[in-house]
């Protein structure tokens, strides 16, 4: 399945990492998507990144970051 079937944040998120240079961590997709770099607003983000890996749409590297499949 496309990232078209996906929501619109977890959309942005693709866009974010596929567009980077290299990977990414998630206060760099936070600060991408205009969040202050709390741990109350990277965590979350966080989170939508394990969960796009799990569903193998990103593949995670060492140390917490985050690469388009």
């Amino acid at each position: 399945m496309g990232v078209e079937v996906l929501a619109s944040e977890y959309r942005r998120i693709m866009e974010i990492v596929a567009d980077a240079d290299g990977s990414v961590m998630a206060k760099d997709v936070a600060r991408a998507l205009g969040r202050e770099l709390t741990p109350g607003k990277v965590e979350p983000v966080r989170e939508q990144l394990r969960k796009l890996a799990d569903q193998g749409r990103l593949t995670r590297t060492g140390a917490g970051r985050y690469l388009p499949r």
